[in-house]
């Protein structure tokens, strides 16, 4: 695959896993092209009562030791910022240990082949700048990522818990307010981060998945 014939509306999602700093740039070139508001509400929905099992619960710190691949240049950048393990401390629940009503309410989006993770991130903890690579949509989606380009991608945010004095999401050059069960959408090439300095878990699910 040569460089030069790399883009979002041709190139899948399957390739792009292969040079994903090269997708980094093109983000960065989408992002000063970019016209107006960054982020708009689909909808509320009513959030569930739900329980989480902790056996359900993983790690999804930032800064984790993972292998990096291909994002280890991302990776060492962090690191020279001051973010580390212990500042960027994040835990998820991944899309097939969803609770059921949580999952109910998820399936009404507008969203093929989804995949939803619900992110808790604790008190004191931040996820730096960046942009998504779709990893976690990858992974469960491998045959798919062959079929589709970041063109066709589709990218919602569900936040479950309320907006706590310290709760920030930030997309683009907009901070976000919301209430429990606001749906917002934005473009796969959104920079966007979040912390948390509250003395509250915040609480949100990133939807993947493509456009209906």
């Amino acid at each position: 695959m040569k460089s030069n014939n790399i883009n979002l509306q041709t190139t899948t999602i399957s390739d792009f896993h292969k040079s994903l700093m090269t997708y980094y740039d093109l983000c960065k070139l989408k992002q000063k092209q970019h016209v107006g508001f960054w982020t708009k509400k689909i909808t509320n929905l009513a959030i569930p009562e739900f329980v989480i099992p902790k056996e359900h619960v993983v790690d999804r710190t930032i800064l984790r030791d993972k292998n990096w691949g291909s994002k280890a240049k991302w990776r060492d950048y962090m690191k020279s910022q001051g973010y580390n393990k212990h500042n960027t401390i994040m835990q998820m629940v991944d899309h097939d240990n969803m609770p059921d009503p949580l999952m109910d309410m998820l399936v009404t989006l507008p969203i093929k082949h989804p995949v939803f993770s619900l992110n808790i991130q604790p008190p004191g903890a931040t996820v730096p700048a960046h942009e998504d690579t779709w990893r976690i949509w990858y992974d469960k989606n491998p045959e798919l990522a062959k079929k589709y380009t970041f063109a066709d991608a589709c990218f919602f945010i569900v936040f479950i818990t309320r907006q706590d004095t310290g709760h920030t999401f930030s997309a683009g050059s907009m901070s976000l307010t919301w209430e429990p069960g606001d749906v917002i959408q934005m473009p796969h090439y959104t920079n966007h981060a979040t912390s948390n300095s509250s003395f509250t878990p915040k609480m949100l699910v990133q939807c993947l998945g493509i456009k209906k």
